[in-house]
């Protein structure tokens, strides 16, 4: 059962890394498009370029690395102090208590950005700043809640990954239990 559910969590976590990192290419592609296209329609006098594309291309770049950074801390590829990992390594489950840690730490920071982004974009939506057509400014920030929500799960994907790995031998056990198999003492 729990080597089932472990292989079902690594697919969820694929998954997620796959269509974060897609979504994040796809508006940072976009994003792109639009100011080399921008650039291109403002040589042409009669048509200037667009009003909101400053506007645009800051949006998509912030949606951008919010909704990639649920890909980063799904695959758990954040955070990483070096000192903190080789101290780790030293320790028995070190390394996994380490994780643990990380993603426990994740989750009550995505917490606080959840509600805190629910609660900016709600007192934002009456504020008509942007100069995108039909946009409020809280329109724009529901990108918090909704991508703290999504780091959030993709942090506790990880943290539940994490605890159900199976136990991995380090290269001095398995020399170890090999030169016990000999007869050998180490």
């Amino acid at each position: 059962m729990r080597e089932k559910l472990y292989k079902i969590l690594k697919r969820v976590q694929t998954w997620i890394d796959g269509i974060t990192t897609g979504v994040a290419s796809v508006l940072i592609g976009i994003m792109f498009a639009v100011i080399i296209a921008n650039v291109v329609l403002r040589a042409i006098p009669a048509v200037g370029g667009f009003r909101w594309y400053m506007e645009f291309s800051q949006y998509a770049n912030v949606w951008a690395m919010l909704i990639g950074a649920a890909g980063i801390a799904v695959q758990g590829t954040n955070l990483r102090v070096e000192a903190v990992d080789a101290l780790a390594k030293k320790i028995p489950y070190g390394e996994k208590i380490s994780k643990i840690i990380v993603d426990i730490a994740l989750i009550l920071f995505y917490i606080m950005v959840y509600r805190s982004g629910r609660v900016f974009a709600a007192k934002s939506m009456i504020i008509k700043v942007s100069t995108m057509p039909q946009f409020k400014m809280g329109q724009v920030y529901q990108i918090f809640p909704y991508a703290a929500l999504l780091c959030l799960v993709a942090a506790a994907v990880h943290l539940l990954v994490t605890l159900l790995e199976p136990k991995v031998e380090s290269p001095m056990e398995i020399i170890a239990h090999e030169m016990e198999g000999k007869g050998e003492t180490a």
